[in-house]
């Protein structure tokens, strides 16, 4: 990973009392941060210019009112990126609100616990990771793909160690078999053991084997005679024959024909090659490669695949990962895609939104890779900015919304009728989730699955009054 992007875990704790710093302190032992503090806001503000945390926690009010509002001030003057926490055992609803509009990401009460204050610090980490990969990843578009392996794209250890696998494998002529979910990239894995093996100027013969009917499927993979079959009216190779010297990727190996699968088997034994209706065999210098996305003991308990075929495709394992386990390759491969799409769409993309990027990098991806390049290629050509946003992702991954009833008496256009429907739906909504809540916006937030920025923008916006103050958090 470049060093540029690398997670940092540095945080700066600012507050004008000891015996806060120590509280706090000692509320997150144990946890993965590097805490720096500072006293007062004059010496946060100088360690926050040395030390460049990515995460700021700052005390609202010290020795000026309001100096926390100070702090982020100069915290966002020196670094847009930085991420700023503001706490307070005094809330305030308009601080409050004009903390979020100068550009806070949360603000926090009551810090008398570790889940009162662990929460808010994963999430304000996680999004200052996502703000500056995002940069550097929009400033990656026109160099070369970082993270790319002929084809493939990861730096997740996984992957790195997938990657290094594939290289030593190949310099071996040992068959491989290659296993992992649908949409995982095994045929490009396949395609980098062939580039970097000694076989990388001769053919590289892909075969999906389910797409072959079985009453043709001998016939393509081993050739036949002139008069071998109806139809058969030349001698024709089969695709064996045409990777000799090269690699054959037998891509769905479970579907081969369970009578078929002893021919198959010779063939890898004897390394020769009999084309239907012909009693001459032919030598082989082929290397195989196959693949499958079920489990091949799965497979051979349901005598689907038999076991002798299996040790010989078997010599050498290589097992892609699903997705959602190298959640980190995602920002990579989205911007790797963009760049295959970025310009078939409306406008040429420039970048993929703070707020989509999350989206992406939270979904849980069964159909892996491929379903994520359609995801990107969908997105780049609906978008009409050049940042692809959350509602230009495809819908299983926007944000979830519900259905409202839309009274259209009064034959109000369009516009004005879809604004009412949606203020209405969000008043109701909130309201009820703050009279449940007690005003808690922490529970209100989590309850609604927004975080409490944007409830608290929609409870300005919308004019809804919170009576009791005192348990707003």
């Amino acid at each position: 990973m470049n060093e540029e992007i690398k997670k940092d875990n540095k945080l700066l704790v600012i507050d004008d009392d000891q015996h806060v710093l120590d509280s706090i302190i000692n509320l997150l032992k144990g946890s993965e941060y590097n805490i720096i503090t500072a006293t007062g806001t004059k010496e946060g503000i100088a360690t926050m210019m040395k030390e460049k945390p990515p995460v700021v926690l700052t005390d609202l009010k010290m020795e000026k009112e309001h100096s926390g509002i100070q702090i982020l001030d100069d915290a966002k003057r020196w670094d847009p990126d930085v991420v700023v926490i503001l706490y307070t055992a005094h809330g305030d609803i308009s601080v409050t609100r004009d903390a979020f509009k100068k550009g806070a990401f949360d603000f926090i009460q009551k810090v008398q616990t570790h889940q009162d204050i662990i929460i808010p610090l994963e999430r304000a980490f996680k999004y200052a990771h996502v703000k500056r990969e995002n940069q550097y990843l929009k400033e990656q578009l026109n160099v070369e793909d970082e993270g790319a392996f002929h084809g493939a794209v990861g730096r997740s250890p996984a992957m790195l160690e997938l990657f290094n696998q594939v290289k030593r494998v190949a310099q071996t002529n040992a068959n491989v078999l290659v296993t992992g979910e649908t949409g995982t990239g095994k045929e490009i894995i396949a395609r980098g053991i062939h580039h970097y093996s000694q076989r990388k100027n001769a053919p590289f013969v892909p075969v999906v084997v389910s797409t072959l009917p079985d009453n043709l499927l001998e016939g393509e993979l081993f050739g036949h005679v002139k008069g071998a079959y109806t139809g058969a009216v030349s001698d024709k190779p089969g695709l064996f024959e045409s990777a000799n010297k090269g690699t054959i990727f037998l891509d769905e190996i479970g579907e081969v024909p369970i009578d078929m699968q002893p021919k198959l088997l010779r063939v890898l034994q004897e390394r020769k090659v009999r084309r239907l209706g012909s009693l001459k065999e032919r030598p082989l210098d082929v290397r195989i490669i196959s693949a499958t996305n079920k489990s091949p003991e799965k497979l051979i308990k349901e005598q689907k695949l038999r076991e002798d075929l299996y040790f010989r495709l078997n010599v050498v394992k290589v097992h892609l990962p699903p997705l959602r386990e190298r959640r980190e390759d995602i920002p990579l491969l989205a911007y790797h895609f963009l760049k295959q799409y970025r310009d078939i769409g409306l406008v040429e993309i420039e970048k993929i939104s703070d707020e989509a990027l999350i989206l992406l990098e939270e979904y849980d991806w069964p159909g892996n890779v491929r379903q994520l390049q359609n995801a990107v290629e969908s997105a780049v050509a609906v978008a009409t900015k050049p940042v692809i946003m959350p509602e230009d992702l495809p819908e299983p991954l926007r944000p979830k919304t519900s259905r409202v009833f839309v009274d259209t008496s009064g034959s109000p256009d369009f516009k004005t009728a879809k604004s009412k429907v949606v203020q209405a739906f969000e008043r109701q909504y909130l309201e009820k989730l703050l009279k449940k809540y007690d005003n808690n916006i922490s529970k209100v937030a989590e309850a609604a699955e927004l975080n409490r920025k944007t409830i608290y923008r929609m409870i300005d916006q919308l004019g809804i009054e919170i009576r009791n103050k005192s348990n707003e958090e």
